[in-house]
């Protein structure tokens, strides 16, 4: 079982959630299940490019991106308009 030590904090915005099996806003998952930005959406269920903005502890993060136990990640969908 993970302890909070062990765990990276999910945030889903702007609908997110909906597209996770869970359908839940706000999760803690394992690092060792989701040791990169690109594992944390496949755990989630996101399809590539279902989550547009990817902010690891506030600052922008790619899919390779590695995650660390206590990261907080916000996943946002894409976001057009003009």
């Amino acid at each position: 079982m993970a302890t909070p030590a062990d765990t990276v904090t999910v945030r889903l915005f702007a609908g997110l959630e909906q597209r996770t099996a869970e359908r839940r806003a706000t999760c803690e998952l394992p690092v060792a299940e989701a040791p990169t930005v690109r594992a944390l959406r496949g755990v989630l269920g996101l399809a590539d490019g279902a989550a547009g903005i990817v902010l690891v502890n506030g600052v922008h993060a790619v899919d390779d991106a590695s995650l660390h136990a206590g990261d907080a990640v916000s996943l946002f969908p894409p976001l057009g308009g003009g």
